[in-house]
């Protein structure tokens, strides 16, 4: 408990997740570029909110984001993992033969480690209506140790899972980041193939990149026309699971 806690900070709060639960991550190359994050291998794309800072963190396995906003002072991190048969069968058993949608049977997983840990957690939500029409359902669900107070966002496409998590030092500045945090969560999309395929055939040459480290950013966490997210840059496809990973799970 005294390490989880140690972990928990601004800055790896999602690694620590990932470390405390003992799920695997994978490194994941990205670019950002006027606020708008694009990570190539996990063909996704999210706006980071208006007066967020952000940065990618490539030397952080599975840890593909980080915003921050000191006032209040909180954090949001993006990070993903391969969604894969051994992921689904670390899940307790009534998690994992739940009728629930995925997303849900992971955040009952995560739900399970935290409880385990003595953290306080709160019910589980649906999450917006529009991840779930971009081919990403979520949900969320609050939680905190009475030093942290964080929320966690699921995402699921077919082969990738993607966590959301917000941090903050009290509970009144994660509901004054709440709304920010529901706006990325909402832009939160993955690339299409058409996206793909159009953004492999435009020139290499790309326009200026705007400074992503400021307080404030010209893209508003709204949703943006495809043609402008696909400037000069070069998606991959991630590949597909060769093994269904929802099934029977055997010792």
């Amino acid at each position: 408990m005294q390490r989880l806690r140690r972990l928990i900070s601004p800055l790896a709060i999602a690694i620590a997740l990932a470390v405390a639960i003992g799920f695997l991550v994978e490194d994941s190359a990205a670019d950002l570029e006027n606020l708008v994050f694009t990570s190539r291998q996990d063909r996704v794309r999210l706006i980071v909110p208006r007066g967020w800072r952000a940065s990618d963190l490539p030397s952080y396995p599975g840890l593909l984001l980080w915003m921050a906003r000191s006032q209040p002072q909180g954090q949001i991190e993006l990070t993903s993992e391969a969604f894969t048969r051994e992921l689904f069968c670390s899940w307790p058993v009534p998690c994992r033969t739940s009728h629930d949608p995925l997303p849900a049977r992971y955040a009952c997983a995560v739900r399970a480690k935290l409880e385990a840990l003595r953290m306080r957690v709160g019910p589980t939500e649906a999450g917006p209506r529009e991840t779930e029409a971009a081919g990403l359902p979520s949900v969320s669900f609050e939680y905190d140790d009475g030093k942290r107070f964080l929320r966690h966002a699921i995402a699921m496409s077919s082969d990738r899972a993607f966590s959301l998590v917000l941090s903050a030092p009290t509970g009144d500045a994660r509901a004054t980041h709440g709304r920010a945090f529901e706006q990325a969560l909402r832009t939160l999309q993955l690339l299409t193939p058409e996206e793909t395929a159009r953004a492999a055939g435009i020139d290499a040459a790309a326009p200026a990149a705007g400074d992503a480290t400021g307080d404030a950013g010209p893209v508003d966490a709204g949703l943006i026309d495809g043609a402008i997210l696909d400037g000069g840059v070069v998606f991959e496809s991630a590949p597909a699971p060769s093994i269904n990973p929802v099934g029977p799970c055997t010792k």
